[in-house]
């Protein structure tokens, strides 16, 4: 066995650069928020309101008794031994404000922008306070108000900043999002011999376009538009290419007609983890997209914080307008149990997987049988980490920690899912979401260097993928 190597002390030199001021105004307009004239006192004043409204600050600092049930659990304060970058220390910062042990001055606004956002708002401690609190929740309080106070991470701001701007976080143009597609279909074509017909709505000309294939087949009239819209991942168009060939090969085998509109090639949204209103604002990017289509079914593709928001704060939108809204990995299981679709897991090889449960999925998106069910289609041979479901450890890089800058914490995070996987003997990780691929993508070198591994990774449409047969 493994033993983690815990740096001890303190962390609070390993923190997010801040985003410039011009970008936080930006973003303090587009949200409707007015920048404070003295962030000192407003800090204070928007905390103490906080504390009267919300059920976990409220419980958090008057109720906590210190039973370190969520130190044991926490995997930030687990690689790094720094208590205040745990959910009692985090707590106490807030507590020494609130109680008024401490009045807020730059010292105490950079303690608490270091250890808010070195959190990953996974919400492991709430599944173990014998209180119920959820640090998670007041994470996402407490960096709503220093974002409204003009304190926010440069990574996050510029991330929402773009997907405002563009309909996803990499700014990908509309026709270079055809490009892609078309690239893709092409590859589908080479590798599993079947041209995939789909649908493309260019925003910016007004049009919907039907391809089959890599092959424009021309433009279609509105009275023929399809009715589903598939939502994927900004990153899925470049990084996590076995992913989007699964959602799109996976459709088509189900004869399931589907668009993606270029406004929304998304699935993430950066906004849970830094103010409410921001989120609110991304989610409208979902809502607009499907009403524009006229569409009646709206379906999310591989990502577990953007899924968290989609459900809970998009689709009760959609259904209210009689849009159903699906989980890719809901109409698989239906294909598998109707009989719809054809898999072989001969195709994923005989190595071991591991499943390991996005944080977001299984602590807040109620997507955890299904992901597992079709494991049992796909592969020949899969384990669990004995830390799962409502357990599992986080990947290290959500809530914003895929800065550059916070690497060294990220890999330091990322140990406790690794050591997971190589203690139980697996040879690939299967995580189903864009943030976990993302953070996987960035360690999984230096972590195999480290231990004399070889791990590979990918989500549960690469293995569907792979195992479709026409």
């Amino acid at each position: 066995m493994h033993k983690l190597e815990f740096r001890l002390g303190d962390t609070s030199n390993l923190k997010p650069l801040k985003a410039p001021e011009g970008l936080v105004v930006k973003l303090q307009k587009k949200a409707g928020i007015e920048s404070p004239a003295d962030k000192y006192s407003y800090v204070e004043k928007r905390l103490r309101e906080e504390y009267g409204r919300n059920r976990n600050i409220k419980i958090a600092v008057d109720t906590c008794v210190h039973c370190g049930a969520c130190i044991d659990a926490c995997p930030t304060y687990l690689t790094t031994k720094d208590l205040r970058n745990s959910p009692v220390g985090r707590a106490e910062l807030l507590r020494d404000i609130i109680k008024r042990r401490k009045k807020v001055n730059d010292d105490v606004l950079e303690l608490l922008y270091t250890y808010y956002w070195q959190c990953l708002t996974c919400r492991r401690c709430g599944y173990v306070c014998p209180f119920g609190i959820d640090q998670a929740d007041i994470t996402r309080v407490v960096r709503g108000v220093l974002f409204e106070a003009g304190l926010v991470s440069r990574y996050a701001a510029m991330t929402i900043d773009k997907h405002i701007d563009t309909g996803n976080n990499m700014g990908i143009t509309p026709a270079a999002t055809i490009n892609i597609l078309t690239y893709f279909a092409n590859e589908i074509k080479s590798e599993k011999g079947v041209d995939i017909e789909y649908y493309v709505y260019r925003h910016d000309q007004k049009k919907m376009l039907k391809f089959k294939g890599a092959e424009l087949v021309g433009e279609v009239e509105r009275s023929q538009w399809p009715e589903a819209i598939m939502y994927v991942s900004s990153a899925d168009l470049f990084l996590n290419t076995e992913t989007l060939k699964g959602c799109l090969a996976f459709l088509h085998a189900i004869k399931l007609p589907f668009v993606i509109n270029t406004r929304s090639v998304e699935v993430a949204n950066f906004g849970l983890w830094t103010h409410e209103k921001l989120m609110k604002l991304i989610a409208q990017h979902y809502i607009d997209a499907a009403k524009e289509l006229g569409a009646k079914m709206a379906i999310f593709g591989e990502c577990g914080h953007g899924w968290r928001a989609f459900k809970n704060v998009v689709a009760p939108v959609l259904e209210r307008e009689g849009i159903k809204t699906y989980h890719i990995h809901h109409l698989v299981v239906r294909a598998i149990r109707e009989g719809r679709i054809k898999l072989n897991p001969e195709a994923n090889g005989d190595i071991l997987y591991m499943y390991q449960d996005p944080c977001q999925y299984s602590r807040g998106g109620d997507l955890i049988d299904e992901p597992r069910f079709i494991m049992n289609h796909v592969v020949k041979k899969w384990v669990e980490c004995p830390q799962n479901r409502q357990l599992n450890w986080c990947c290290g890089g959500q809530a914003g920690m895929l800065a550059d800058e916070l690497k060294p914490l990220r890999l330091q995070y990322a140990k406790l899912w690794y050591e997971c996987a190589i203690n139980a003997g697996a040879q690939h990780v299967v995580r189903p979401c864009s943030m976990c691929k993302g953070t996987l993508n960035g360690v999984i070198e230096e972590l195999n260097k480290m231990y004399g591994k070889s791990l590979t990774f990918g989500g549960v449409m690469d293995l569907v993928y792979k195992a479709l047969v026409f």
